[in-house]
């Protein structure tokens, strides 16, 4: 394979392989259409390479800037048909750069991009990097190192876990990929509108959780949660916003607890967690597993909403005044979280106010755009 270099005053191709599906609207999105917007901005043509035809129409709409390719899921490392379909993506767009973010897709696309002469390669790592000797991971990071000029990870947590495994330090970037503190904002003419249009009235408190429903999202702690919180004065409703292998057994379960829609609803896949954020009144964040970074944190700062939930990665990190925060494994410890900020509305609001302030000084969109672009069109490597 060869002829993708990059010649001398070239206009940038960058191809960004995603390795998974685009089912929301979510902070990754509004990141690749902020990013897409702003290369264009300077010259540059960005093509996004997912696994499945993207289902979110407005994001297709934000994105247009940028070309969409689907080549289906690698099976494993060096599967062949995936090789040759990412191939054929970089080939026809003539790509100068490449970003590889997920999964086995990651190496493939950069073993491609190598062999086709594409001198610009990047990649990230999204989440923690699997410790079981079996999946190789010191060489497998090593190797990928080996094949880019930044490798950045998502959180601080993540780059400690990449340096464990033996990747060098002049090689690792950490980028929090940020919130748009304009899409994330209170708003009470929205607040209002949403409540009204779920049913619920001024005085019902209002937890969200926005997940996929997997294993480690801590989600299927969620029935049993709000089973507890039913039995508070005042009234309290938790809203699941997301889907996933976990809905069947999670609508069972609040089934058998008996919880109504007054007190417990799955919501499915949205594309309005901006407006349900606007509308709630305390974010929950369960995660029993590892995590990258919790961008639904962010975007619960960013609306100027306080956040219970468990101490993972870079959220653990956060100050005490703006989350509040239990160890893994403990429901009962995230129902009085829940208990402890839904009882102050005051030091609700004081969480919040801060949250926000934090996600425009240290997580916001903007600054994580510049810093990928910085390094896009920085000259390359000697």
């Amino acid at each position: 394979m060869s002829g993708a270099g990059v010649a001398r005053g070239e206009r940038p191709r960058i191809v960004h392989v995603m390795g998974w599906e685009s089912k929301q609207y979510g902070s990754f999105e509004r990141f690749l259409v902020a990013l897409t917007r702003r290369c264009a901005e300077l010259g540059a043509e960005s093509h996004l390479v997912f696994h499945e035809p993207v289902r979110s129409q407005a994001f297709l709409a934000d994105v247009e800037a940028a070309g969409i390719h689907v080549v289906p899921e690698a099976r494993q490392v060096g599967d062949p048909q995936n090789v040759l379909r990412l191939g054929r993506v970089l080939r026809g767009v003539g790509a100068t750069h490449l970003h590889a973010h997920f999964g086995y897709d990651s190496y493939n696309a950069l073993w491609v991009a190598r062999r086709l002469g594409v001198e610009r390669r990047f990649t990230t790592k999204h989440i923690v990097p699997a410790t079981s000797w079996k999946q190789l991971p010191g060489p497998r990071h090593r190797w990928l190192a080996r094949q880019v000029e930044v490798f950045w990870a998502v959180s601080e947590w993540v780059a400690e876990q990449l340096r464990a495994l033996g990747v060098p330090d002049e090689k690792l970037e950490v980028a929090h990929l940020g919130v748009d503190p304009g899409a994330y904002a209170p708003d009470p003419v929205l607040r209002r509108a949403t409540r009204a249009a779920l049913g619920v009235d001024d005085a019902t408190r209002l937890i969200l959780c926005a997940s996929h429903l997997r294993p480690g999202k801590g989600t299927e702690l969620l029935p049993g949660i709000a089973a507890q919180l039913a039995a508070d004065p005042g009234g309290v409703v938790l809203l699941a916003a997301g889907d996933g292998a976990l809905r069947g057994q999670i609508e069972a379960e609040a089934a058998a607890l008996g919880l109504g829609e007054d007190r417990f609803r799955l919501l499915g896949v949205r594309e309005d967690v901006p407006a349900l954020l606007a509308a709630a009144d305390l974010f929950l964040f369960p995660t029993q597993a590892n995590e990258g970074m919790g961008l639904g944190v962010l975007e619960a700062m960013a609306a100027g909403l306080p956040v219970a939930g468990t101490e993972v990665s870079d959220i653990a990190r956060l100050p005490r005044d703006v989350v509040t925060l239990v160890p893994q494994g403990e429901p009962a410890a995230l129902v009085a979280a829940c208990r402890s900020v839904l009882a102050d509305s005051d030091d609700a609001a004081r969480r919040g106010a801060a949250g926000r302030e934090l996600v425009i000084d240290r997580f916001s969109l903007a600054s994580a755009v510049e810093q990928h672009v910085a390094r896009y069109f920085a000259p390359p490597p000697r």
